[in-house]
């Protein structure tokens, strides 16, 4: 009878240890594993924010004188993907008039750009790019010089360097090489860029 008791006692004990863990357990499950890591995860998701990966930058150009006019507007909006990783693109508008002798020739452009770059030791960047623009060109017609326009295509890669002015501002400068290069081609070969990147 003694060890019926003992027994009894025993397995009483057991099972109240085991609901005991049990409970112990699962509260210790659903707010140290479950609770609180899911609500840093939405609390991380909301407080994410776009304007921290986005950046504005490009080349903005004016040049005026008795002989030239000079205008360039090519602003690009980047976004970063990782620290090392910006994409860009943008439109592009140029516009150039040299007078001479009382005759004007005129050449304007616009298209878009698109750029990538890979940044190492920091400030160093490989860049590659496309631009698609449409320019005027002076064609000769039953000897005269008739304005016409032409999509051009234009494939970029080289490399530069940023320097930084401000938080989260930079000038850049970069060599680039145009692999599509022809007669109609409005940059020199290779092409030295100028610009500069403010973060939001």
């Amino acid at each position: 009878m003694l060890e019926i008791k003992i027994k009894l006692r025993c397995f009483l004990l057991m099972t109240s240890f085991i609901i005991l863990s049990k409970e112990i357990y699962f509260s210790q499950n659903d707010s140290t594993y479950f609770q609180i890591p899911q609500k840093d995860k939405v609390q991380k998701e909301r407080n994410f924010d776009w304007a921290e990966k986005m950046s504005v930058g490009g080349n903005f150009a004016f040049l005026a004188s008795q002989r030239y006019t000079y205008i360039d507007i090519s602003p690009l909006i980047g976004y970063r993907l990782s620290k090392m990783i910006l994409i860009g693109a943008g439109p592009v508008y140029t516009y150039y008039n040299e007078r001479l002798g009382g005759i004007s020739y005129k050449f304007d452009m616009y298209g878009l750009r698109m750029m990538g770059r890979l940044y190492f030791l920091e400030n160093f960047f490989l860049q590659t790019g496309w631009d698609k623009l449409n320019r005027s060109i002076y064609v000769l017609q039953n000897n005269t010089l008739q304005e016409s326009r032409i999509w051009i295509d234009n494939v970029w890669i080289g490399g530069g360097i940023r320097y930084p002015v401000g938080a989260g501002s930079y000038m850049f400068s970069s060599l680039l090489y145009n692999l599509n290069q022809n007669n109609y081609s409005p940059y020199p070969n290779p092409f030295l860029q100028v610009g500069f990147i403010v973060g939001f």
